[in-house]
């Protein structure tokens, strides 16, 4: 049986397609992305290769979203949902007062992150 090989250009093409991913599964799906160019015409492989590129970021979305163990996951969300602006220190402090004690404390609108350092001194209201 004779199977058409994979176009060089094609496999350079998925190749920077993997490149986008996450490190830790990058190897695996340029593999993968190269191994299904095997057995397809010329034509349909180029078409294919640029299918995969146009569509690389949904893919790596996707694999920071599900993380491949909990501590991955649990980095990829806290550092994937929360704000660039909240991510480089920016944050939106508002004060906030809580129920239970009454003391005062800022907290971020954006990313919910609180900040009692300084607004619980007393005299401060």
């Amino acid at each position: 049986m004779n199977r058409a090989r994979a176009d060089k250009w094609c496999c350079r093409i998925v190749e920077l397609a993997a490149h986008a991913l996450p490190p830790q599964q990058r190897q695996r799906y340029a593999l993968e992305f190269i191994a299904e160019l095997y057995g397809m015409p010329r034509a349909q492989q180029f078409q294919h290769a640029l299918s995969v590129l146009v569509n690389t970021w949904q893919l790596r979305v996707a694999l920071t979203d599900a993380g491949t163990s909990l501590g991955d996951q649990m980095t990829a969300t806290t550092a994937s949902r929360r704000p660039l602006r909240c991510r480089l220190g920016i944050h939106d402090w508002v004060l906030e007062r809580n129920p239970e004690n009454g003391q005062t404390y800022l907290c971020c609108v954006r990313c919910g992150r609180d900040r009692t350092d300084d607004y619980n001194r007393p005299g401060w209201q």
